[in-house]
């Protein structure tokens, strides 16, 4: 089940992202977020571990049509009145999401696996019921960030003290895992300086070599949903018509060629023929 926040967590996270470096943090996350996603048409996208809504409410300003999921009764309170009626709103957990395989175009994980009791499964569930792909949003553990968390311990208690962190390589490690293999995977970082100085830094925290290095803050990784079966296709020939000759000829609905996507041009153009009936 892992950490479920109370209600004092919620509001503490709500009060966070109100601030001005809140704002500031969230503005970096959905940017690098979009820049990995690459959606090229409204998806719909299935949010696990939404909390008060933060990022539901990002997806809807997109075009998107949203659904969340939160074990926190507390957090999608808040999440209910941010949002009304606007996205569909669900209590549950992520190692064990109650929908259908492939229901969801993108299945996004924001600050959700630091906070699961098994990410491994919860990972491997989003992909289940993702079409497209999955969308990570993660703490990073080789961040400086992650220094200040450790350093905040000594005087309060936040949520994030019971986070755990994970990195760029062991985030690729876990999808090879459930891929059986190497799989298509998009990835960058942001906030890779002290979140006061942005004002200072902002054009260099947003340039593309920056965003690349493997130890900001937070990183944003798209996986792209793989079948790693593909069947083996063999030549189908047109019937000979009655009374043909010898000399007839036959025509395969399609062939091999060195370009896979070629192949399946062609495969697709010989099933037409067969619907037509020529």
């Amino acid at each position: 089940m892992g950490y479920v926040f109370k209600l004092d967590d919620a509001e503490r996270q709500e009060n966070w992202l109100q601030s001005r470096l809140g704002q500031s943090a969230f503005a970096l996350e959905t940017e690098v977020l979009r820049k990995v996603w690459k959606p090229v048409s409204p998806q719909r996208v299935l949010e696990v571990g939404c909390g008060s809504g933060t990022f539901l409410e990002w997806f809807v300003s997109q075009g998107h049509m949203a659904t969340g999921i939160e074990p926190s009764s507390s957090s999608l309170e808040l999440a209910r009145r941010r949002l009304g009626g606007r996205v569909g709103l669900d209590q549950g957990f992520a190692e064990n999401l109650p929908y259908e395989d492939n229901e969801f175009d993108t299945v996004a994980l924001i600050t959700t696996l630091e906070f699961v009791d098994d990410p491994f499964l919860a990972l491997k569930e989003a992909v289940r019921v993702a079409r497209r792909n999955v969308l990570v949003g993660a703490l990073n553990r080789y961040s400086a960030g992650r220094m200040q968390y450790l350093l905040e311990k000594l005087w309060k208690d936040p949520p994030y003290d019971r986070a755990r962190y994970f990195s760029v390589f062991q985030l690729r490690r876990m999808a090879g895992r459930i891929f059986s293999g190497s799989v298509p995977i998009e990835w960058r970082t942001c906030i890779s300086f002290p979140l006061p100085l942005l004002r200072y830094l902002g054009l260099l925290e947003r340039s593309p070599l920056i965003q690349r290095n493997p130890f900001g803050h937070f990183i944003a990784m798209r996986i792209d949903m793989l079948c790693r079966f593909r069947t083996l296709q063999t030549p189908v020939f047109t019937e000979l018509p009655t009374g043909a000759g010898a000399g007839a000829s036959v025509r395969p609905l399609f062939w091999r060629s060195g370009d896979p996507s070629a192949d399946l041009c062609r495969r697709s153009s010989g099933l037409r023929e067969i619907s037509s009936g020529t």
